[in-house]
């Protein structure tokens, strides 16, 4: 079965700065993209800034449920930042 995506959901796909891979404790994986728009629709001044925001924002929710998550950025492909067991490290 293969999957396409839509070109809207491909649209801010490319235009992500960064992307959260999360590594579930019952062996679940999910990647998310960062989203720098506000609800108001207006860019943010430093947009990468504030997708690492809301990736942390999105680990801390779920942090009792994840083994590790790790937030890396798509220009150039390094590690940002990395969550196992319960801290950042």
């Amino acid at each position: 079965m293969s999957y396409t995506r839509s070109a809207a959901v491909q649209k801010l796909i490319d235009s992500a700065e960064t992307k959260l891979l999360i590594y579930f404790l019952d062996g679940n994986v999910r990647t998310q993209y960062g989203r720098h728009n506000f609800q108001s629709n207006r860019p943010a001044r430093n947009p990468r800034a504030v997708e690492i925001r809301r990736h942390e924002r999105s680990i801390a929710k779920n942090a009792p449920f994840i083994k590790v998550a790790m937030i890396y950025d798509l220009s150039d492909g390094h590690e940002i930042a990395r969550f196992k067991k319960g801290q950042w490290l």
